[in-house]
């Protein structure tokens, strides 16, 4: 066999290799100066080009819109009394439309209760620092006619887009009276339904109220009515659902009811009474979906758990103001925690001041035409 023949190197020759391998010089490498273009038409991808746009029209957007709200606000028309808003018969009336806008940032407190009892009054009273008397109250000429001072709901804006509806007295007699002369004059003989028409159309207006407002106050001159209460919950019952559409992650909205007691004598402001009136309260809207517990009471530092029940003093005991506080800083407590209050959504989606408005109009179709409602007057005795 033939054996490969290896080449083999002397050690010198290794030395050598070593030495030259040392002996390398190493040469650095150029350096390079890039130097940008001048000018602003330098190639940009279409990517960034529109990002920065983008970027720049949404911040741009931003205090434009801001001074849009502002300007649009600015030329808002003041009120400086109230306007029809709605007539006895449920019917809309289109110039409130005009001092609404298309902004968010809106509340809107409705008033209920009997006949008598001070609602105009108290609704004057919590927009006094705008003008006084926003809301004609009751006066001599009224009762001796036997009429109503508010027929329908009157509407009220204030600067800060606080929308106040004052309602007609619910059960009242007028209604009845008005109802069967003008029966009378048509030769209608039956009169038996009057009673349950009045009853219906009052439940319609309150189940209107819990539809389209934000805060209802519901106010008394007594300790307690139980057919009042009875109402509320009869009301809470046939209030149409604010959403067509089944979704899953909505919750069905109610607002935020004060239990408010107008006329309030001295004993009412006894820790043992008002005591008496929160366990009454809680006990009979246990079950109810009505917001009933959002702090808005007498206590300067509340609690959001804490039951909404406020007392005003009666004006005619002079006596009694010496041992509690007085009615303008009442009102003042009232109003305030009222504007504190949580404005949860009345609809699914967001509402401006023009959207309520229009959702508004479509809440009174549904009730005039609410099956339940129906229903619910033919089943009545």
């Amino acid at each position: 066999s033939v054996k490969k023949m290896l080449p083999t190197m002397s050690k010198d020759s290794e030395i050598k290799d070593g030495e030259n391998k040392n002996l390398i010089k190493i040469v650095e490498r150029p350096t390079f100066i890039l130097k940008t273009r001048e000018g602003e038409n330098r190639a940009v991808s279409p990517s960034q080009r529109n990002g920065h746009k983008k970027d720049a029209d949404m911040s741009s957007a931003a205090p434009s819109k801001i001074q849009e709200s502002i300007r649009m606000l600015s030329i808002c028309p003041e009120m400086s009394t109230c306007i029809k808003f709605m007539d006895e018969n449920m019917q809309l009336c289109e110039n409130s439309i005009d001092f609404l806008y298309d902004q968010q940032d809106f509340l809107v407190v409705g008033c209920l209760g009997a006949q008598g009892v001070g609602k105009s009054t108290i609704m004057s009273l919590l927009t006094s620092h705008y003008s006084s008397n926003i809301f004609q109250v009751q006066d001599l000429s009224h009762y001796e006619n036997s009429t109503n001072c508010t027929t329908g709901i009157d509407f009220f804006i204030t600067k800060n887009r606080v929308i106040y509806l004052d309602t007609q007295p619910i059960l009242s007699g007028f209604v009845i009276d008005s109802a069967a002369s003008f029966d009378q004059k048509k030769g209608a003989s039956d009169f038996m339904n009057s009673d349950s028409n009045l009853e219906l159309q009052s439940l319609q207006f309150a189940a209107f109220l819990f539809s389209v407002c934000h805060v209802i106050i519901f106010v008394q001159d007594w300790f307690i009515d139980p057919n009042l209460v009875r109402f509320l919950q009869t009301a809470e019952m046939l209030k149409p659902s604010s959403t067509t559409v089944i979704d899953q992650d909505y919750v069905e909205y109610y607002p935020h009811v004060i239990f408010l007691h107008n006329k309030a004598e001295l004993q009412d402001f006894m820790p043992a009474t008002i005591d008496e009136m929160k366990d009454f309260y809680n006990k009979v809207f246990s079950s109810s979906r009505l917001q009933t517990h959002s702090g808005i009471d007498m206590n300067h530092c509340s609690t959001e758990s804490g039951l909404n029940l406020f007392f005003i003093p009666s004006r005619n005991r002079q006596e009694d103001m010496i041992f509690c506080e007085n009615e303008k800083s009442l009102i003042d407590k009232l109003r305030t925690k009222i504007y504190g209050v949580p404005r949860n959504s009345i609809t699914p989606s967001v509402l401006t001041e023009k959207n309520w408005y229009h959702y508004v109009s479509k809440v009174i179709e549904v009730i005039k035409k609410s099956h339940l409602s129906s229903e619910y007057g033919r089943l009545m005795p």
